[in-house]
């Protein structure tokens, strides 16, 4: 029995003797390939279970939207139409619902000209608004402009053809 022992000693010693060099090469090479995958796969599964995903932003998102119906003073005069409305005014103000609220009335009539909105609290139009709140109301063209804080205008073929200051004025001349 004890040959038996030594006999499968000197096979295993004979058989780990006649492996190439480039066996064992090959050998460690796997060894370390399977290592790293597992360490991977460890430190994958570690960071899954001890670090929490941050809460998503409360904060959304809307896309943005062009409203036709908005202008500038410096667009209010280059629109499709020959024949239309524009009501100059700070949608901020309390009688903006007021104002709204007219025109509403107005536009859902059949033959209605077409209305524009140019809010006054915007950027671009603060350069038309008189600091002292005296208007032109003899304005043709956006270089004599000196808006108040509500102005109604007509405008017909690039010019203005009626300029209102008051929603008495606005009413009349809409039909309200």
């Amino acid at each position: 029995m004890a040959e038996k022992k030594n006999s499968k000693k000197e096979k295993k010693i004979k058989e780990v003797k006649y492996k190439s060099e480039e066996q064992q090469e090959i050998t460690r090479f796997i060894i370390i390939l399977v290592s790293i995958f597992v360490l991977v796969g460890i430190v994958y599964g570690v960071s899954k279970i001890f670090i929490k995903d941050k809460e998503t932003s409360t904060d959304t998102v809307t896309p943005g939207s062009v409203n036709p119906d908005l202008v500038t003073v410096g667009t209010m005069f280059n629109r499709p139409e020959d024949e239309y409305y524009v009501a100059l005014y700070d949608k901020t103000i309390k009688e903006a619902v007021i104002y709204s609220a007219i025109i509403s009335s107005y536009t859902s009539e059949e033959d209605a000209l077409h209305v524009y909105f140019c809010d006054l609290d915007n950027f671009f139009n603060k350069d038309y608004i008189s600091p002292d709140e005296s208007s032109n109301p003899n304005a043709k063209e956006m270089e004599d402009l000196k808006l108040g804080k509500f102005t109604f205008v007509k405008i017909k073929n690039g010019k203005i053809v009626t300029y209102l200051e008051t929603k008495e004025d606005m009413k009349k001349e809409l039909g309200v």
